[in-house]
């Protein structure tokens, strides 16, 4: 993406012009989630892998989003997202 602005070729008594713009590539999971299967009041950890580090990510549960408590903890680590479940219940499946 730093590549991208104007350049210009100058030959003295004509000048050619050309503006590039460069697009990022989308990010992608490189990595699915894997099913997890534990004991109620274990903690469970689910990651993914990313094409990119530090992006945007959000967590969903049934279509609900997750946030950062006590029960969730949400972090990443370069390109991989990760999410805790702390003690785990049956409601968590």
């Amino acid at each position: 993406k730093t590549d991208a602005g104007l350049y210009t070729c100058d030959i003295g008594t004509d000048v050619a012009k050309s503006k590039v713009s460069v697009q990022e590539k989308p990010t992608e999971v490189t990595k699915q989630l894997e099913d997890k299967t534990a004991a109620a009041g274990q903690d469970i950890d689910l990651s993914c892998e990313l094409s990119k580090p530090d992006v945007t990510i959000r967590w969903y549960k049934d279509g609900k989003a997750i946030r950062k408590s006590q029960k969730y903890d949400l972090h990443q680590e370069g390109t991989r997202a990760i999410l805790i479940i702390h003690d785990s219940t049956v409601k968590d499946s």
